[in-house]
């Protein structure tokens, strides 16, 4: 059994994904070169192999450094969940032990996986929130939404809010135009729009996701990106404009997007990641019928991981509300490479 890195393009790593039952959108390699390209981070994949050359094993990573030039592997920035992928058949304890002492003797000896590995020494399990799938039945009457989570979404109806569905690079330059507004008002830096792009270029226009915006009056109000692959839909960005209000419009996205995930064939609904503490995220995430698992990443590493560099917590979140959105930009564009 061999541990070797190969690049994230490599056909055997897309050979491995493409055939895997357990892999989701954000092990494709065009997912992982949004971010290398985007934030300038080196991408491979770490896979596993046995005597023959098959791969047993892998993960996409990136090559990541610190603010003080530190490198770290991770697998996958800026993705909720990205679990190591394992041939079905073989044992995942069997191919973690090899990882794990591939990864500490490396020049980087660090490891942080979206997932949770088995316990063992120099494996470090944090729990970062939750994760709410919704696990659609074969009868669209058999998913149990709470009764105001349809309110809302009918709500939103009668006052003439209709859906867009697109996949172009205007459509998600709408959306990114709501999201700096939205966080902005959180005041959060927002990721750069080169991000955006990317994802417009290399996921969207490759049948791997789309946005909805939700329009009123002929103008955009609300929108969401999801991303797609293998029977999985995610919801992975979502924006609601300048001021929020429980107007029905993110209700009224939900609701289309559980509804596509019927009638297009989607076996898993993934509404993502809940931070901890975000006890309102949680319940409304719950509304859907989700089922909430807690969301552990594991870190590989000599020592216990430190805090990281944060984003939030550096920042004073008045200034960027008070300040004009470009510089919300403008401090995603300094910041977010650091965070991965």
């Amino acid at each position: 059994m061999r541990v070797t890195r190969i690049p994230i393009d490599d056909a055997q790593w897309w050979e491995f994904v493409s055939s895997h039952p357990a892999a989701g959108p954000f092990h494709l390699p065009p997912w992982t070169t949004v971010i290398a390209d985007c934030y300038r981070f080196e991408p491979f994949a770490l896979i596993v192999k046995d005597d023959d050359g098959e791969v047993l094993a892998g993960m996409p990573v990136i090559e990541a450094r610190s603010p003080l030039g530190r490198p770290r592997w991770v697998s996958l920035p800026f993705s909720d969940s990205c679990p190591l992928l394992v041939r079905p058949g073989v044992s995942l304890d069997d191919v973690v032990g090899p990882i794990a002492e591939h990864v500490l003797t490396s020049r980087t000896r660090e490891l942080e996986v979206r997932s949770e590995l088995p316990p063992a020494p120099n494996r470090y399990p944090i729990q970062v929130g939750y994760i709410h799938r919704i696990e659609l039945p074969s009868d669209p009457h058999d998913l149990h939404v709470r009764k105001n989570h349809r309110n809302m979404s009918n709500r939103a109806r009668r006052r003439g809010v209709h859906l867009i569905r697109g996949t172009s690079a205007e459509d998600l330059a709408i959306f990114y135009r709501l999201h700096t507004l939205t966080r902005r008002r959180l005041g959060v830096p927002v990721q750069p729009r080169r991000f955006f792009d990317l994802i417009a270029e290399r996921m969207l226009a490759q049948g791997h996701g789309f946005v909805l915006t939700a329009m009123l009056d002929d103008e955009p109000v609300s929108a969401a990106v999801y991303l797609s692959y293998n029977g999985v839909l995610v919801s992975k960005y979502h924006a609601t404009g300048p001021v929020r209000t429980d107007d029905g419009t993110s209700h009224l996205i939900d609701s289309e997007a559980i509804s596509l995930g019927f009638s297009e064939g989607y076996h898993t609904i993934d509404l993502g990641r809940t931070d901890m503490g975000a006890e309102g995220l949680r319940l409304y995430k719950a509304g859907w019928g989700t089922i909430e698992t807690p969301l552990i990443y594991t870190h590989v590493s000599h020592d216990a991981p430190g805090t990281g560099f944060p984003v939030q917590g550096s920042l004073s979140r008045r200034i960027i509300e008070m300040a004009p959105p470009w510089v919300c930009r403008v401090l995603g564009e300094v910041l977010y490479r650091w965070t991965a």
